[in-house]
């Protein structure tokens, strides 16, 4: 089935795996897979509720996405494992095309509600906490006093071990194509989001265990096809296998990466003289990665609680929170062939600009923005200056610790390319940071405590951190996330240094002792990142 619908494994490679199956072959593309039967729900007392994106081609659908959800089925036959997808589109078009019923989240967790389900896991088949899955924890959020128990279990790259194992599985996957003259590139879909920035971390992986032979790109938002081709440019290779870093082998797959279009990537590498061999197959299919998901309920299971607050957009270190000063600071990029090694970050009076220096002579002008904004506003980009070889650049700076877009123009082909960088607040020294106030609001428990309205705001190891005040001294202890924080003082009102999210309601469980004996109350904490001054 595989070798049919899906293009050709990595044990034969000597098969013909160029082209995407025929979309009119009517088992391809038309009627339900084995595992849509999952969709069919009886009442239960525990469920995992399985939250895919989705895919309209049934095959993949089957074997990638049912692929997980059986395996997850089999490692927990005491639950119910159900299916919701977060795709209106990929939701209604198979409605229409073949009657299929799928949940989306909310349909999803009112049936869980109504079938009276005590024990939920949600497990989101995403590869990072990305804008899908904080949508999935946004929306179950509503839903945490609904069941005894409601837990979310964490994406596929989530720590340093889901990196490491998941860059080994890549290349097993994919050994039987490995020899001299061959390169490997996966098809990631890319994203705005800060955690775009897991591609280049396991780019960085792979190479650091040396599969110098692998790249990681992306349809958008970081290394695309033209950056691709730069890249092999500087290899000795001849032949290209392309396969997609996707959970399914779906449309980007099987249109962006394989198809016969002039602008996909098989016929592009084609025609730079490359021969190229395409693997229609998902993350989803890969065993081991069903079985990275599967450690994830479990680690899900096994926590004391697990927090369903949704993430807030990052805000970042403004200058208003920093000293005056020349400070070094280390910067990220989404891709090594746009390496800066050197940044010196200046702030004066609520400002903030940089000297950045690259690894070489690669790139100018520089743009801080997108390509399609570059090409026009000659009169904002950014020369260089020659220093020690290399080009350096003074560009203006918003914020540390967010995505920054900074595009730059090759010397060599005269294009453009459109890079993210993150200039990093670690490295500044602690006397660097102002303190500062922020607004803070307080809901729950007896109403009878608050907290004052203005928390004094300070930045420890990359952390925003809030010193809250509340109107008793009664608080023995806070939880935040499941972590325990003490009290920082020994006289006067209760006073606490917490990590704070901005801009969300916070969960948070405080212990106090003016009933008599200890009572754990929750709360809900609001910080306004609009106020901070």
């Amino acid at each position: 089935m595989i070798a049919v619908f899906a293009g050709c494994t990595a044990s034969n490679p000597s098969a013909d795996t160029s082209a995407p199956p025929a979309a009119e072959s009517d088992d391809y593309e038309e009627g339900t897979s084995e595992t849509d039967t999952i969709v069919n729900t009886t009442a239960a007392d525990k469920v995992i509720l399985v939250a895919s994106f989705g895919t309209s081609f049934n095959q993949s659908r089957n074997l990638a996405i049912g692929g997980i959800e059986t395996a997850i089925k089999n490692a927990y036959p005491d639950y119910q494992v159900r299916r919701a997808f977060t795709s209106k589109i990929i939701i209604d078009k198979l409605d229409e095309r073949e009657g299929l019923k799928i949940d989306n989240i909310a349909q999803a967790m009112d049936r869980l509600v109504l079938d009276g389900v005590k024990e939920v896991v949600v497990q989101p088949t995403t590869v990072m906490n990305g804008f899908e899955y904080d949508d999935v924890i946004a929306e179950i959020a509503p839903y945490a006093d609904k069941f005894e128990s409601l837990k979310v279990g964490k994406w596929l790259l989530a720590d340093e071990k889901d990196y490491d194992e998941v860059a080994d599985l890549l290349v097993q996957e994919t050994s039987g194509f490995r020899s001299e003259g061959t390169a490997i590139v996966y098809m990631g879909h890319g994203t705005e989001h800060e955690s775009g920035s897991i591609y280049t971390k396991l780019q960085e992986t792979m190479n650091t265990k040396g599969y110098n032979d692998y790249i990681i790109g992306k349809v958008e938002h970081g290394i695309e096809i033209d950056q691709i081709q730069e890249i092999l440019s500087g290899m000795d290779v001849s032949k290209v296998v392309l396969r997609p870093f996707m959970i399914v082998a779906g449309d980007h797959a099987n249109n962006d990466m394989a198809s016969d279009e002039d602008d996909s990537w098989k016929i592009i590498l084609k025609e730079d003289g490359y021969t190229v061999e395409t693997v229609l197959e998902g993350l989803g299919q890969i065993k081991g990665i069903q079985e990275l998901f599967i450690r994830h309920i479990k680690e899900a299971l096994e926590g004391d609680s697990l927090s369903v607050t949704p993430t807030a957009s990052a805000v970042g270190v403004t200058a208003n929170r920093i000293q005056n000063g020349t400070y070094s600071v280390e910067v990220d990029s989404d891709t090594s062939m746009f390496k800066i090694v050197d940044c010196k970050l200046t702030v004066e009076d609520n400002s903030m600009t940089a000297v950045m220096t690259l690894s070489g002579q690669g790139y100018s002008p520089l743009y801080m923005g997108k390509i399609e904004d570059a090409q026009t506003d000659e009169q904002n980009q950014i020369s260089h200056v020659l220093a020690d070889e290399k080009y350096s650049f003074t560009v203006p700076v918003s914020a540390l610790d967010i995505n920054i877009d900074c595009a730059g123009r090759g010397v060599k082909s005269g294009n453009w390319y459109d890079h993210v960088v993150v200039l990093k607040s670690g490295g500044l020294p602690a006397e660097a940071f102002v303190p500062c106030q922020v607004d803070a609001t307080m809901v729950g428990g007896t109403g009878r405590a608050s907290i004052e309205s203005t928390a004094t705001l300070l930045y420890q190891n990359g952390t925003d951190i809030a010193r809250i005040v509340w109107s008793s001294s009664n608080y023995t202890y806070m939880l935040v996330d499941g972590v325990e924080y003490l009290p920082v003082n020994t006289e006067g009102n209760s006073t606490f240094e917490i990590p704070v999210k901005f801009d969300i309601d916070m969960k948070v469980i405080a212990c106090t002792v003016a009933m008599g004996s200890p009572k754990e109350i929750e709360y809900s904490l609001y910080f306004d990142s609009s106020s901070i001054k």
